[in-house]
């Protein structure tokens, strides 16, 4: 006898079944570490939460002996934030938990762990994406728009050159405060950041004060940014608008964009129907991010993007 050719094909021929369950990896997130959410809101607070901004006073002036003191206000504006409800669930007998070899309930748990984490995820980016400052790298620098939309394609990828301007735009024309340790922050798409790491001033910039392997594919904290790589492209593209060349990134500094929470996400078991036949498991959150500054003027963040 044969196994090759006489073997009977089904069980005889495959018996065994793996002990592991494996599951899809996930990609990485980042948003939501960096989001706060707005204090003194929760439970039996409304749907929504009224944010209010003062602005800056111009400066003052040299004031005669007999004058008066000038005298005047800070502006104040107002913005609403409503909050939203999220949620995802997955049917299952009783039938398939009773014959299955695996507990099917773990797994399934997990998996929509993964998902929560994913689509908090891309929640935070949109919120930051909102920002109307948008900057598009091209072959002669790079071009900013403060109207909410980009107006060139970009025809290379992210650079040094670009952190660069971005900073000097945040530090110098928009005074946003840095978000910790005197540095901004950066998330960047895997396409964006391969783009520095192939900069040769990307490798300039790390050499003096680095042992390790460029290999390691590691992003250094250069040009006064903190600097996160991101593969999940449902929050930042990796190939943005029409260009063939670049990836989507965002940069930003302290309070670009919070957080208004009445029950974080949680994974929930429904109750059981039918006798207890039908049952379901998923996960629930009442939460929503927004974007703190909308005005071109006083905007935290720029968004690297392209037509």
């Amino acid at each position: 006898m044969s196994w090759k050719f006489d073997a009977p094909t089904g069980t005889y021929r495959n018996f065994t079944l793996s002990r592991d369950l494996r599951r899809q990896a996930i990609a990485d997130t980042q948003f939501m570490s960096f989001l706060r959410a707005e204090p003194g809101y929760g439970k039996q607070k409304g749907e929504s939460v009224t944010i209010t901004r003062i602005l800056s006073l111009p400066l003052a002036t040299r004031v005669g002996e007999t004058e008066r003191l000038p005298s005047g206000r800070p502006a104040i504006e107002t913005k609403q934030v409503s909050v939203s409800q999220w949620g995802f669930k997955i049917p299952m007998t009783e039938f398939e938990q009773n014959l299955g070899y695996y507990n099917i309930m773990n797994p399934f748990q997990a998996a929509l762990r993964d998902q929560m984490s994913l689509t908090m995820d891309k929640m935070g980016a949109d919120a930051m994406k909102l920002t109307p400052v948008k900057y598009t790298p091209t072959a002669t620098g790079g071009t900013f728009s403060t109207t909410g939309a980009p107006t060139v394609v970009s025809d290379r990828n992210l650079g040094v050159q670009d952190l660069r301007r971005i900073h000097d735009r945040l530090h110098g024309d928009l005074k946003t405060p840095t978000y910790r340790n005197g540095k901004y922050v950066g998330i960047l798409s895997t396409r964006a950041a391969r783009g520095l790491k192939n900069d040769p001033e990307y490798k300039d910039w790390i050499a003096p004060t680095s042992s390790e392997p460029l290999m390691s594919g590691r992003l250094k904290d250069i040009e006064g940014f903190a600097l996160f790589e991101t593969n999940n492209f449902d929050s930042l593209l990796n190939l943005v608008g029409t260009s063939t060349t670049t990836g989507e990134a965002v940069f930003f500094g302290a309070d670009a964009a919070g957080l208004v929470r009445i029950m974080d996400p949680e994974i929930r078991a429904g109750q059981p129907e039918e006798l207890g036949t039908f049952r379901e498991v998923g996960w629930v959150g009442t939460i929503e991010a927004f974007l703190t500054w909308e005005r071109p003027s006083l905007a935290r963040a720029i968004h690297v993007t392209s037509l």
